[in-house]
Formats: C-alpha cells, structure tokens, sequence
C-alpha cells in the first residue's frame, strides 16, 4: 500500500479532509497514492505536516522522484 493512503488511512482522513488541510487537490492526492504522479517537494511537505508524519516516512528514499506541479503548469 501507498504510504500517503497508508497514512490517511492511520489518520483516518478522506481524500477531501487531506485537500483541505494540506491544499494538495484531492485529484493529485489521488494520482500520488495510485503511483501515477510524483509528489513534488512542496508536496510532500505539506501531505506530512497534515497527516503529522515525517516527510521520509511518507515518501522512502527512491520514491521522491519529484516532477513539476500540475496545478501550476
């Protein structure tokens, strides 16, 4: 399982709860935890800080590969 489902999961927050809480579109968290998308940095960050996890724990070594914002492209 996906880390950032794994977490959610533990944290017990929806898709939409996360949006809310870290700003990261319920579609890119979605893409991120099926493996279709590549958190960037600034993602990352702010998927830990709302489920209170450390950036590492989420996203292991060799799945940080990091691409551009889709929000912002």
């Amino acid at each position: 399982m996906n880390r950032v489902r794994e977490g959610r999961f533990l944290r017990k927050k929806s898709q939409l709860k996360l949006y809310l809480e870290s700003g990261v579109t319920p579609c890119v968290i979605s893409w991120i935890e099926c493996g279709r998308w590549n958190a960037t940095r600034e993602q990352q960050i702010k998927l830990a800080g709302a489920l209170g996890f450390e950036v590492g724990w989420l996203f292991p070594e060799g799945d940080n590969k990091q691409q551009e914002d889709p929000e912002q492209v």
